[in-house]
């Protein structure tokens, strides 16, 4: 698995709650994309170096190294495309469930390992 599979994992999670509850009363509704939105603003405000961009960023990845390269601590910080890349990421965890799709945009592939 990759970083971006992983996103693209998340984004197709929401999309399957969205349809889920699609007929549901006060229309659809995505938990994982309020999670998103309640998790990135955490880590705005808080910056790289904080536990809530930690959090953030753990819902993006499955291993160890995942992890070190989105919070980053593997080396990769000063990377000018990385560091674009995570900014982001975390931005377009703000969107609303409607707009999430978006999540990979700009991301792309360029924090896989």
């Amino acid at each position: 698995m990759s970083i971006s599979s992983n996103i693209q994992e998340i984004v197709n999670r929401v999309e399957a709650e969205l349809n889920a509850t699609s007929d549901a009363e006060g229309g659809p509704s995505s938990e994982t994309a309020a999670t998103l939105h309640v998790l990135s603003i955490g880590a705005i405000h808080g910056g790289n170096a904080s536990v809530e961009w930690r959090d953030y960023m753990s819902l993006f990845a499955k291993t160890p190294e995942e992890l070190a390269r989105l919070i980053p601590t593997d080396g990769t910080e000063g990377d000018a495309s990385m560091r674009e890349a995570r900014a982001y990421l975390v931005r377009n965890g703000v969107c609303g469930p409607g707009t999430i799709m978006t999540l990979p945009t700009t991301v792309t592939t360029k924090l896989d390992l």
